[in-house]
């Protein structure tokens, strides 16, 4: 049985949640550079191989499809961290708003810089896969990291 929550309980359920000692924005500077450090690391790795199947086209290929990652995966970690200091469902619904807001950004900057890029194709599908597989590990284990530091509303 459920119980409607009226806005005055609302407002009482807000204050009963304490404060995190994590702090939201150094939080998410450890996270950007992070994402920052990963996307460089795979970018130095891919270079000369890249480099030697597609030649400079690729090695530009390879640069967007990373940009393109680790724009989405920054986009996609303002959601978490906004939230990071409400209620517990609604910390939830700012990891799922930013998992969708990383996949959808991924997806239409790859669709334009297909369009629209003079680009290798392959190489760039590729780039942009590798580095949103590498975002997703990287922000999914920072969120969870953060929100386990983050303390639990009082019951």
């Amino acid at each position: 049985m459920t119980r409607k929550i009226r806005i005055s309980d609302r407002k009482t359920a807000m204050k009963m949640v304490p404060k995190s000692d994590l702090r939201p924005v150094s939080a998410a500077w450890r996270l950007a550079l992070l994402c920052l450090l990963v996307v460089l690391v795979i970018s130095a790795i891919g270079y000369a191989p890249t480099r030697a199947l597609a030649g400079d086209t690729g090695v530009w290929s390879l640069l967007v499809g990373m940009g393109i990652a680790l724009a989405a995966g920054l986009a996609g970690l303002l959601p978490p961290v906004v939230a990071l200091r409400r209620p517990p469902h609604q910390r939830m619904v700012g990891v799922l708003t930013g998992m969708a807001i990383r996949f959808m950004l991924t997806l239409t900057l790859l669709i334009l810089a297909l369009l629209f890029g003079q680009v290798s194709k392959i190489a760039l599908v590729t780039w942009t896969a590798i580095g949103y597989l590498a975002m997703l590990a990287v922000d999914t284990a920072g969120v969870t990291w953060m929100l386990k530091r983050a303390k639990r509303t009082a019951t």
